[in-house]
């Protein structure tokens, strides 16, 4: 029988029979959960949290809690996935692979020099920053430039909810001068971590400690936008309100509407460049050198325009290795591999590449998923590479899941892919899709699907899903169709498609989603449409 509360009453949640409680449980998010149980006592006994994912990263407070998590009697049984942050605070502007090539070349050192402060006397900012001098000019543009995006994503929308909390906190900013102290203060958290190896023997340790633990996911993407985080992580949930500041990546990430440069070559790559890759290339070591039961990898951009170094894992390195080593293993089952290729096309992979990834991905016998993506851009110049150089899929006898982001090739290639593809098959996912010019188009693959490869005559259908960019071409916004594809592959439904247009469907089909902001998914209509419906302001 539970016990009363302070005010001798039995909550009515705390009464009602185990089963009923669980089920009206089952729709609380975690974070409902642990306000409830901060209620009293008694409602904290009965309100179990589901811990399935514990969070990483190189912040001694992300550490603390995984140490915590990892050595609780019950929440570490519970643990299924650990969640990488591999974003990194920086101390002076992003580097272009521009810079490192200079760097390769001799031409400048490998340490960048500090930033340029600004002063009363040289600053070209308005009065209300005149203020706040000694202050890097780029920590303060880069802090303007979250502002001006946070107004940028809304667009068209009213105000609503999400967007009034979010402007709450614009509002109750913080002085730059205070930001930069804090951000100086993360930063040094962050190396100190780096520097003694905190978050790799972290790792390590919940290898050990977490018996359920099957998937790691390694991401830049984890700050999504100012105040709108991908995941509220222990570090990012510890922020003050109004804190704004340079959103961390470390992986190389081209910005809103800039085409990534060319990648560095691994071989030639120093140490510095590298470790924009620091939680990757610990996980790759670590797995393949430790026994564990992770059996899905998952590097994730998140729509982020950035991927890892293709020449990392298509030319001999130490991490290539490691890299062989994982896919051999017996029962590994997922991957998720963004590549970064640059903006312009295949060339430089193409032209460099020795088969190196190609072979390693043969080696994944027991693989069911597999989803790859590169940072190619619309409007691709090189040649495009062969898709039968890159996906050895008869090596893959039991895939259930293909995905193909941001490839550039022809439909007849990618045809002959699919036709390639084990009876397992259980669904298939275009992202962003570009064709080389010359006829091509979702439209015609579509009809292709449907007339060549037959698969309605199959008894159980591969479920089909594209996500094209919108007509909003934001940064992890995008269209998705699935339903509708699907009725027109293996029912009566027509072509959702506008013909050659590749980059929107018939309004009426498919939905928008932001993958940073769940609040703004809407159906996909036209613009007066969404007017009429209260979500935006038109014209």
């Amino acid at each position: 029988m539970p016990h009363a509360s302070a005010q001798g009453r039995v909550p009515w949640l705390a009464a009602i029979s185990p089963e009923i409680r669980l089920l009206i449980l089952s729709f609380l998010t975690n974070r409902d959960r642990k306000r409830l149980r901060l209620t009293c006592k008694v409602l904290s006994d009965v309100t179990p949290l589901c811990l399935s994912r514990v969070f990483l990263s190189a912040n001694p407070l992300d550490i603390e809690v995984f140490h915590a998590i990892a050595d609780h009697p019950q929440f570490r049984h519970q643990i299924k996935e650990i969640i990488w942050d591999d974003a990194r605070f920086v101390s002076t502007p992003p580097l272009s692979d521009d810079y490192w090539w200079e760097v390769i070349e001799g031409g400048i050192q490998s340490s960048p020099q500090l930033p340029e402060m600004d002063s009363d006397s040289d600053s070209d900012s308005d009065s209300d920053s005149d203020s706040e001098p000694n202050l890097p000019r780029w920590f303060r543009k880069e802090c303007e430039n979250n502002i001006q995006f946070i107004d940028h994503r809304k667009c068209w929308d009213r105000d609503l909810p999400h967007h009034i909390a979010r402007q709450k906190q614009v509002d109750a900013q913080m002085s730059l001068h205070d930001c930069w102290e804090l951000y100086q203060n993360c930063i040094e958290q962050q190396d100190e971590v780096i520097s003694s190896g905190r978050d790799e023997n972290a790792f390590i340790y919940g290898l050990d400690r977490f018996p359920a633990l099957k998937r790691l996911t390694v991401t830049p993407a984890v700050y999504g936008w100012l105040f709108s985080p991908l995941y509220e992580t222990p570090m990012i949930r510890s922020l003050p309100y109004g804190f704004n500041y340079p959103i961390p990546r470390g992986w190389p990430t081209a910005a809103f509407g800039e085409n990534p440069t060319i990648p560095v070559a691994w071989s030639r790559a120093p140490e510095a460049y590298k470790e924009q890759w620091h939680g990757v290339r610990i996980a790759l070591r670590i797995l393949a050198q430790h026994e564990h039961n992770i059996s899905e990898l998952s590097f994730d951009p998140f729509l982020l325009v950035t991927g890892i170094n293709y020449s990392m894992l298509d030319q001999p390195s130490d991490e290539y290795n490691h890299f062989l080593a994982i896919m051999k293993r017996p029962g590994f089952s997922h991957l998720n591999l963004p590549l970064f290729v640059g903006g312009n096309g295949t060339h430089y992979w193409a032209q460099q590449s020795s088969g190196y990834l190609y072979r390693a991905l043969r080696e994944a016998k027991d693989l069911e998923y597999i989803s790859l993506s590169t940072t190619i851009g619309s409007g691709p110049m090189d040649p495009p590479i062969l898709l039968k150089n890159v996906f050895p899929v008869e090596h893959w006898p039991v895939l259930r899941h293909f995905g193909l982001w941001c490839f550039d090739a022809s439909k007849s290639d990618i045809l002959d892919l699919l036709k390639l593809l084990p009876r397992t098959l259980r669904s298939l996912e275009f992202g962003l899709h570009y064709f080389q010019i010359g006829g091509d188009c979702l439209n015609h693959l579509l009809e292709a699907i449907r007339t060549e490869l037959r698969w309605s005559d199959e008894t159980i259908k591969p479920s089909v899903r594209i996500v094209m960019p919108g007509y909003e071409i934001m940064i992890g916004r995008g269209v998705w169709l699935e339903d509708e594809l699907n009725d027109f592959l293996y029912g009566s439904g027509e072509n959702p498609m506008q013909g050659r247009d590749f980059k929107n469907p018939k309004f009426g089909m498919g939905t928008l989603r932001d993958l940073f902001e769940p609040e703004f998914t809407r159906p996909n209509l036209e613009l007066r449409q969404l007017s009429e419906l209260g979500i935006i302001r038109w014209p």
